[in-house]
């Protein structure tokens, strides 16, 4: 059975691991300086899948959940997230809008699971969706409000991978997701190629070390790194024990995003900020009780 409490250790593995995670927007900051949205979502998808998928076998599901994983994961989620960040919307806000897929999540798998929310959940959804106007009303319009939508996109995106996750039924997580990653990869570069072009190519060639350092830590150090510390947090507890430290990642990822790149937020912007939090905070900690 879980444990219902988690240590010090593991509290303090949890919080940095939120740090972890949140600095990875800084990290898609730079590396978009150097490749477009899409490249730059091949080049993540290399580093985090290529080196597992050499050491692990392919998942014993049907073909039609990793390629729909390939759509969701691979096209919507990730690159969803780059292309808006190309169109100006920016990494800290991203980090918590992102996080607006626990809304989404909980909404298709009531529409396809036919699970039902909690009170809880839909109050969250309310409160955070007025966060979520605020924040537009901060926006300047034009490309950075449409990166908005496109993030927002991704969100969505995302709960449907986890929503697909759930309808694979496997215990081979990991192998799920490595092969959904590996096998977006062809696609992923012929899609560059043909919206980007070739110069998305040359600038492998042109991308100083800081970029591909970047792309280093989104892949292996945030997606593998992290994924495998987690997953051993869920192995030890419950998930209402860990999941509430997803908090953090947005908190982290606006945080360091203000410190290290000097992105505003001004009040109208923190308050919607914190309203979503609030959303979130009602959705992820009061609906889930630990396992006792």
């Amino acid at each position: 059975m879980p444990r219902p409490t988690m240590s010090l250790p593991h509290i303090a593995l949890a919080v940095f691991l939120g740090a972890l995670w949140g600095f990875s927007f800084v990290a898609m900051h730079h590396a978009l300086e150097s490749f477009p949205p899409l490249m730059t979502t091949a080049l993540r998808v290399v580093t985090a899948a290529l080196p597992m998928a050499l050491f692990l076998r392919p998942p014993r599901v049907s073909w039609v959940w990793l390629i729909a994983l390939v759509a969701s994961l691979g096209y919507g989620q990730h690159a969803l997230l780059f292309i808006g960040l190309g169109f100006g919307m920016p990494v800290g806000l991203a980090s918590l809008v992102l996080q607006t897929q626990v809304f989404f999540t909980t909404f298709l798998a009531f529409v396809i699971l036919r699970e039902r929310p909690g009170w809880p959940q839909l109050v969250g959804m309310a409160v955070a969706t007025l966060g979520m106007v605020m924040i537009g009303l901060t926006m300047p319009g034009g490309a950075t409000l449409i990166g908005l939508g496109i993030v927002i996109a991704g969100a969505i995106s995302w709960g449907f991978t986890n929503v697909l996750v759930k309808l694979a039924a496997t215990d081979e997580l990991l192998r799920l997701m490595v092969w959904a990653h590996f096998l977006a990869l062809p696609p992923l570069f012929a899609t560059s190629y043909g919206v980007e072009g070739a110069a998305a190519f040359r600038a492998l060639l042109s991308a100083p070390w800081s970029a591909y350092g970047a792309v280093l830590y989104l892949g292996l150090i945030s997606t593998c790194f992290g994924f495998m510390l987690w997953s051993r947090l869920l192995r030890i507890y419950s998930a209402s024990v860990v999941a509430p430290f997803s908090l953090l990642i947005p908190v982290s990822g606006m945080s360091l995003s203000a410190l290290l790149l000097a992105e505003p937020f001004g009040p109208l912007r923190i308050a919607g900020a914190a309203v979503v939090l609030a959303g979130l905070a009602l959705a992820v900690v009061r609906t889930n009780r630990p396992v006792g």
